[in-house]
């Protein structure tokens, strides 16, 4: 059944993944795919990118950088939900804030979460920087070949689409953060991982000694009926004798 969890949560994760990937594709490559003017046309995108003009040609060139960087960007926040999917849960019968004190009894998990939340904040706020400046030089060159509506619809449709996706990383970034917490980035009902998994969860010892304590007296007090009981059968046994 925890497989099955999982397994269930990993194919959700990869699946947002996927229309999100195509979404940031389109959203660097503005040069490529965004509509420009070619004289008495339309530019193809084979076009767009078979453009010989130096700024065009090193405008490009940033787009695949950021491209790459969106990649960097996207390696930390799926790492870190997958390492969240591993160690972490989320129980609808449990608070939000069960991990709280949860966590602190797994310590090793404790300093890994805070690394990947450190991680994927920072990943964040350089791909956002990134991409701020793409989008301007972006906008610049395609600003020297303008094709009129056929070219404003595709580039607000792509940047919205890009400061969406990053606006909404930042927020589970942050407040994974400053929260202690791995809140998820791919469910589509916003959840927090509130609980550590089953597989790597272990037995409280302090429990463990209360159960032995409890049992202890238990078996001390049955022992003590025993006791009692074979004094009384030997007092009847020689009143009787008597």
């Amino acid at each position: 059944m925890r497989v099955e969890t999982d397994s269930e949560q990993r194919a959700k994760a990869g699946l947002s993944f996927c229309l999100e990937f195509y979404k940031i594709l389109m959203g660097t490559f503005l040069t490529a795919f965004v509509p420009r003017n070619c004289g008495e046309s339309i530019c193809t995108v084979t076009e767009n990118i078979n453009d010989e003009e130096v700024f065009h040609r090193l405008v490009i060139s940033f787009n695949a950088f950021s491209f790459l960087t969106f990649l960097a960007f996207y390696y930390a926040e799926v790492s870190r939900e997958n390492w969240a999917i591993e160690y972490l849960d989320i129980d609808p019968d449990k608070p939000n804030n069960n991990l709280d004190e949860e966590i602190e009894n797994y310590p090793a998990i404790k300093d890994k979460m805070l690394k990947l939340n450190k991680n994927y904040l920072n990943s964040t706020k350089f791909c956002t920087a990134l991409q701020v400046i793409n989008i301007g030089l972006s906008t610049a060159d395609i600003g020297s070949h303008w094709a009129g509506a056929a070219t404003v619809t595709p580039l607000l449709s792509s940047i919205l689409l890009i400061f969406m996706k990053l606006y909404a990383s930042y927020n589970v970034a942050k407040a994974s953060l400053h929260e202690e917490r791995a809140f998820s980035a791919y469910l589509s009902i916003p959840r927090t991982f509130n609980t550590i998994d089953e597989d790597y969860r272990v037995v409280d010892a302090d429990t463990v000694c209360e159960d032995l304590e409890e049992q202890k007296v238990i078996e001390h007090s049955e022992a003590e009926n025993v006791v009692d009981n074979i004094q009384i059968e030997m007092i009847e046994t020689n009143d009787k004798e008597k």
